[in-house]
């Protein structure tokens, strides 16, 4: 997610990386509250208790995974770079034209199938956010709470991916 804002000289579209990000912490909230226990909300309730962190970890994990795979759809429809650099791969020559054209179009379609996956996306992450604030109106501090620390789970979650790998490949080059 921190890809929206700290890479300039990409060649991806801006509007579509914030479109991407938009889309991502909604889906974020939505399978949140999907992975919402009804146990959680009776325990809150009846008794005054609310599950420690580490009691949360399997809901954080699960949401992770589930965000993870969409974003690799999402990623897939509105990457632009791979197309730019095709193109610019290309000599300059007439001939390449053609070639240029198909890309474009290519281009192009993957654009239209991501607005649509993400129009769509939207419209279900606001029917049942909007649904499921209205019929646990009493859980929604928790809702928002639970959302925020699973957002920032997914912002720290590339730091730890990356630093592990990176730490096994300095492992493996050390012997």
């Amino acid at each position: 997610m921190l890809f929206t804002f700290f890479t300039c000289y990409d060649y991806n579209l801006f509007y579509v990386k914030i479109e991407r990000f938009l889309t991502l912490i909604c889906i974020e909230m939505t399978v949140n509250g999907l992975f919402f226990v009804h146990e959680s909300m009776h325990r809150k309730y009846t008794n005054g208790e609310d599950f420690t962190f580490v009691q949360k970890i399997p809901q954080l994990l699960f949401t992770l995974i589930a965000c993870h795979l969409i974003e690799v759809i999402l990623c897939f429809f509105g990457m632009t770079d791979t197309h730019i650099y095709e193109i610019k791969a290309l000599p300059k020559h007439e001939k390449n034209n053609e070639k240029i054209v198909n890309i474009m179009d290519k281009m192009r379609r993957k654009l239209i199938g991501f607005f649509i996956f993400t129009f769509l996306l939207f419209l279900f992450n606001w029917y049942f956010i909007s649904a499921f604030c209205a019929v646990y109106q009493n859980t929604q501090r928790i809702f928002i709470r639970d959302s925020a620390i699973s957002f920032l789970t997914s912002m720290i979650d590339p730091f730890i991916i990356y630093g592990v790998t990176t730490l096994l490949r300095y492992i493996s080059l050390i012997k």
